[in-house]
């Protein structure tokens, strides 16, 4: 990117979300299920328990209007926002809810949930916008489970994922604080932008619409502002650093000692190919070289020449 106002984008396709999502699924099962006791209503005491039977998925878009409609949603959630909506699926999840000593019929099935992708103090949060459960129960339960059981789930899930950011990177060799700038979910990929700062964190900025790769499962894009800071200051590590010391000596003919060390690199710039940059480097070189001429015994010789530079 050599004209945005953020600095590090990456963007992840849907299958590979949902790769992510099936192999987090396998190694770490206990994260997919839980259970809670939220607050009693009314003196009512409730338990809700979950497990997914099952990897979830994501789909980047929104629900149809026919879904959204179906959707149980919290209060003060009536409209679709209209950006940053994706939906989260679980294709067997598990539901157990007991209500006081008494448990209620276990439910099993599809479940749709609508999430939106916020920014919030250069993190993300997840605000959930409304659940559709395919095997919804008939009587009394099922408006425990649309009044009670299914809202203070949501809650439960906003509050687990609010804030959460992208922790400081190493990059070049240097640490890097990225503040997200922007989030976009698109039909093909989840894009996050940020900007980033060397050393201490950057202030957020407004992001540009940008045309994302999405011809890439996986993309990563980067400015040359950023490049340029990541290749200065890993060059500096490297001041003062020797790059050559040595001597030769061919018997009865010559000696020669050189040493060289990089001091500094100037006015790098990368190029337009960012796979290329150039920069005024500053080496200090000293070379000595003594010819002997050749005699029966070997001795004698000369200094031929001694050179040097320092900048």
């Amino acid at each position: 990117m050599s004209e945005s106002n953020f600095d590090l984008a990456v963007g992840v396709g849907a299958d590979a979300l949902n790769s992510g999502l099936q192999t987090a699924y396998q190694q770490h099962r206990d994260a997919f299920r839980g259970s809670v006791t939220p607050d009693p209503i009314q003196g009512t005491t409730y338990t809700f328990a979950w497990d997914f039977l099952d990897a979830p998925s994501l789909t980047l878009a929104p629900p149809d209007a026919d879904l959204w409609a179906k959707m149980i949603k919290p209060d003060g959630i009536t409209d679709l926002p209209g950006s940053g909506v994706l939906q989260f699926v679980a294709q067997q999840l598990q539901a157990d809810c007991k209500v006081g000593d008494t448990a209620l019929p276990q439910v099993t099935g599809k479940v749709t949930v609508a999430l939106q992708l916020k920014l919030d103090g250069g993190g993300i949060t997840v605000v959930p916008l409304g659940a559709w459960l395919e095997n919804l129960p008939a009587g009394p339960t099922s408006i425990i489970v649309k009044n009670v059981v299914v809202p203070t789930l949501l809650t439960q899930g906003a509050d687990l994922l609010k804030g959460l950011k992208i922790p400081a990177q190493d990059l070049f060799g240097q640490t890097v604080t990225l503040d997200l700038v922007r989030v976009d979910v698109i039909p093909t990929h989840l894009v996050l932008a940020s900007t980033a700062t060397v050393g201490q964190p950057a202030a957020p900025a407004a992001a540009e619409p940008v045309d994302w790769p999405t011809d890439k499962p996986v993309f990563t894009l980067i400015s040359k502002s950023l490049l340029t800071k990541l290749l200065t200051a890993t060059i500096k590590q490297y001041e003062n650093t020797q790059l050559a010391k040595d001597d030769r000596t061919i018997q009865f003919v010559a000696s020669a000692r050189w040493d060289a060390t990089f001091r500094r690199a100037t006015n790098l710039t990368v190029g337009d190919d960012p796979t290329t940059a150039s920069a005024g480097v500053d080496v200090d070189w000293h070379a000595e070289l003594d010819l002997v001429p050749i005699s029966p015994d070997g001795s004698g010789g000369c200094a031929l020449s001694k050179a040097g530079h320092e900048s």
